[in-house]
């Protein structure tokens, strides 16, 4: 029980530390109220900033796909070219398809 009033007690100090009421100590002092008001909308923009890096990581990651994608589509078609498995005719018609 002592222990429970001491710490309620050394809880309650840096109140009573302030008998001629300044509030330095219990309300922060000046300063407060900005971060009252500009608190909210500092955590907007940190959800704003948040969203947008989101956002442009998976655009990055779906153009950076198509484009591996038809890269390694062109070098097959060079490969099949080099092993003679089409004609060249074939090769240009494809590579016109591919590249769109």
């Amino acid at each position: 029980m002592k222990r429970l009033a001491f710490a309620l007690m050394s809880l309650a100090s840096p109140v009573l530390a302030d008998p001629d009421g300044y509030g330095h100590m219990t309300d922060w002092g000046y300063g407060h109220g900005v971060t009252m008001i500009f608190g909210p909308v500092l955590w907007l923009i940190v959800l704003g900033l948040v969203v947008v890096g989101v956002v442009w990581f998976f655009r990055q990651h779906e153009q950076g796909g198509a484009s591996r994608s038809r890269q390694s589509a062109l070098a097959e078609l060079d490969m099949r070219l080099a092993r003679g498995e089409i004609e060249p005719e074939e090769y240009t018609a494809r590579k016109k398809l591919l590249a769109g």
